[in-house]
């Protein structure tokens, strides 16, 4: 009887507290209705303020707390934002969300300390807003500070991956000049994605998410950029952005105007080691250039509510381009003077243009749907007149012509659904492009081309992501499939078709260790040759080298494993990767004379490389330093004078930036990089280094500023390589006017910005063009 006393005694216990047990159930968000992972909240006794239970939200935000309270304070606090305090008499929390801890005092910020770098889900995610990088300048300086991004004089890289494809706002940027026209105080956070998903093209080995400051206010905004510079021409930029909202509706505009003017030296020498004899090749040549480009779009976007939005962009570019190039070339045969050439060329081309790009984001119950279409018109028309005089062979005057068109279509849908502790991602996209090339020299030893291509791309792709606790998992699948043909005057060459069909599996765990970040990621990419590598049109460089596309050309396949971490304001990267039938620039003969150098791409046998990357940005009151550490070294076997040449030096990258608060709240940059020499591809790549100051200054709260730069203050960032291959040995120096000095005035009337939400389609296709 004692005994079913004591289970009944027991049962009633665990009634009283199950029924008055309480879930407080609740998600954390920051302004862009992102959610914040690893806020800490707290259950506070409602009376005294006492701590009765915590938690910590996960990636998704969301965070639950069991308790027998029925009545309590939640506090939720975050590294870089203000800690809320919310009554709750309900297990519904709801969302909460976090602001940023920014105070404004004067002309003064006083922001609390945060790691500027983090690694988040799929991306390694700089803050720029509040940090000494809002005041770099432009978006192409901010990239340029980003740990594992390098800035160079031929775009942007990321490290171990290449050129990246950058997305603004969500919308792909398409033109490079858009870094440059956007301002680094209206970025709010850099992602780089190291390893692609699923849902991006094949081609794409890493993407840059550009992210800017939340739109305040409605009505008519506009703002102005104004940049002159002096290399050893002066240059200038224009840009005027204009935005009208109002409740759902936005329009919004701009136009830009960019005169550039350059030179450049190339001092070659090259070696051509021939079974009977020796040749050396000697060319001093030089080019100026000057450009006028002339840009603009015009978009609406209308949002009918949270949950449905609509939009249209219309972007066109016009680039007019003129170029003088003289050079002097020396021949010898087994060291004895055999000709010399003075060469005189003019090029004028024109560059067209058009993109109409459309697109729906929307939630349909628990499915999110993305439609995104592209249509995009460009052509371009070349002119070229050569003048070459000899002094033991006869004179040569050459004019040619070349005019490419092309045409693509495209449209990509992506749809989103809850699934058990995560979310599944699926969809397609499909691209269809012809491409015309025509290209006339008029005499007879350079052949007339006409070629066409007719390419359509078709792709499907899922991908799905859980939280497991603290660790989060990710496995895709993407299957393309490409049809090529190829017409040559009007005839399909079925040698230079192609078919393809190819998969391409993509990984993710991460998880922390301890408070350190890890992710752990193994992805599939392709690189396919751009259109203008397979075009067999020869370009006449001068009688002894000329230089063609390859019709032949394969796909390069390239395997990527890559380890991540962060702690706090430490970043550490490894990656390695395995590349399949690269494509590689060779100089080969061409016909029977093997003094005449052909360059062009060929495949070539697989590589591997390996690369790391050690950044540490910490902040000491208004001092805020970052430095990063890099290397890669590839593990490349060429043919060189039939003997097999391992090509494995290893390259070391310094990147050290400096930004210091000054009185008055201007700010000084002053920032060193060097590269150590090492091999790249089939080349060995000299050392440079260069420094840059800048100087930033706000006024009347922000409405007007100016930049004050000097790029390579000392004249240092040369450029020299020495490419084998085959029995031909090519040493080449670079002298560029790579010290610049320049002045942005910037000026803003209540600035807004576009909502447009579009992602774009069919971006391989875009970017081969």
């Amino acid at each position: 009887m004692k005994h079913r006393t004591n289970i009944l005694i027991a049962v009633a216990c665990f009634l009283s507290i199950s029924v008055n047990a309480q879930i407080f159930k609740g998600k954390t968000i920051n302004a862009f209705g992102e959610p914040l992972p690893y806020a800490n909240v707290c259950l506070l006794n409602h009376a005294d303020s006492s701590f009765i239970q915590g938690a910590v939200s996960n990636d998704k935000g969301e965070f639950v707390i069991n308790s027998e309270q029925r009545e309590a304070i939640l506090k939720v606090s975050l590294i870089g934002y203000q800690t809320i305090y919310k009554k709750c008499t309900d297990g519904h929390v709801g969302t909460i969300l976090m602001v940023e801890d920014t105070t404004m005092l004067g002309e003064v910020i006083v922001k609390s300390s945060r790691p500027i770098t983090q690694l988040k889900n799929d991306a390694l995610v700089t803050h720029v807003q509040g940090s000494s990088l809002a005041h770099s300048g432009s978006a192409r300086e901010v990239l340029g500070k980003t740990p594992g991004v390098i800035k160079s004089n031929d775009g942007i890289e990321v490290l171990g991956k290449g050129a990246p494809i950058i997305y603004i706002n969500g919308r792909l940027m398409r033109n490079q000049a858009e870094l440059d026209q956007l301002a680094s105080d209206k970025i709010k956070d850099v992602e780089v994605v190291t390893t692609p998903g699923a849902e991006y093209d094949a081609s794409v080995n890493a993407v840059i998410r550009i992210k800017t400051l939340k739109p305040v206010g409605e009505g008519f905004s506009m703002d102005s950029r104004t940049q002159m510079g002096l290399t050893h021409y002066l240059y200038g930029k224009e840009e005027l952005n204009f935005n009208y909202r109002l409740h759902g509706l936005d329009i919004f505009g701009m136009v830009g105007y960019d005169r550039n003017k350059f030179r450049q030296q190339n001092i070659s020498q090259q070696y051509t080691y021939a079974p009977s004899n020796l040749l050396y090749q000697m060319t001093d040549a030089k080019r100026y250039a000057k450009s006028n480009m002339l840009t603009g779009k015009l978009g609406l976007n209308y949002v009918f509510n949270e949950n449905h939005s609509v939009g249209i962009l219309y972007d066109f570019s016009y680039l007019p381009s003129k170029t003088r190039n003289n050079s002097f070339t020396a021949l010898e045969v087994d060291k004895i003077l055999n000709n010399e050439l003075s060469t005189e060329s003019e090029e004028k081309s024109h560059n067209r243009r058009h993109l109409v790009s459309g697109y729906y984001s929307g939630k349909m119950g628990k499915w999110g749907i993305a439609l995104n279409m592209d249509a995009l018109w460009n052509n371009a028309d070349t002119h070229q007149d050569v003048a070459e005089k000899a002094t033991s062979l006869e004179n040569r005057t050459i004019s040619t012509q070349n005019d490419i068109n092309n045409k693509l279509y495209a449209a990509k849908a992506v749809a989103t659904y809850p699934v058990w502790k995560g979310q599944l991602a699926f969809g397609a996209e499909w691209s269809f492009l012809h491409r015309t090339d025509e290209y006339e020299s008029g005499v007879e030893y350079i052949n007339d081309f006409h070629s066409k291509i007719k390419e359509t791309n078709g792709a499907g792709f899922a991908e799905i992501r859980q939280t497991l606790g603290k660790i989060n998992v990710s496995a895709g699948l993407r299957y393309e499939y490409v049809v090529s043909n190829y017409f040559e005057n009007g005839v399909k060459m079925d040698e230079q078709s192609r078919e393809y069909h190819h998969l391409f599996p993509s990984a993710m765990l991460s998880m922390p260790i301890g408070h350190v970040r890890t992710r752990l990621s193994y992805s599939r990419k392709i690189t396919r040759p751009a259109f203008s590598q397979l075009s067999s049109n020869v370009q006449y460089i001068n009688r002894y080298t000329y230089q063609s596309g390859n019709p032949n050309l394969r796909p390069s396949i390239r395997d990527y494993v890559e380890l991540m971490a962060n702690y706090k304001w430490l970043t550490l990267m490894a990656n390695y990767t395995h590349v399949k039938d690269y494509m590689m620039s060779v100089y080969n003969q061409y016909g029977e004379s093997p003094e005449i150098a052909l360059i062009q791409k060929q495949n070539v046998n697989g590589y591997s490389e390996l690369s790391g990357m050690i950044n540490v940005s910490p902040s000491f009151g208004k001092y805020h330093p970052s430095l990063m550490v890099a290397v890669r070294q590839q593990f490349l076997t060429i043919k060189y004078r039939g003997e097999d040449l391992k090509l494995n030096k290893p390259m070391g990258i310094l990147r050290f930036n400096n930004a210091y608060n000054l009185p008055f709240d201007a700010w000084l940059n002053a920032d060193f990089s060097w590269r150590t020499s090492g091999n790249a591809e089939n080349m060995y790549i000299g050392n440079t280094w260069q420094c840059d100051l800048g100087l930033y200054k706000a006024f009347a709260h922000d409405k007007w500023s100016i930049k004050l730069q000097c790029e390579d203050l000392l004249n240092t960032a040369k450029s020299t390589m020495t490419l084998k291959n085959d029995i031909r040995e090519m040493s080449l120096r670079k002298f560029l006017d790579t010290r610049k000095f320049s002045i942005t005035v910037t000026y803003k009337i209540n600035a807004t910005h576009s909502k447009y939400k579009g992602t774009g389609a069919g971006e391989d296709v875009k970017n081969r063009l």
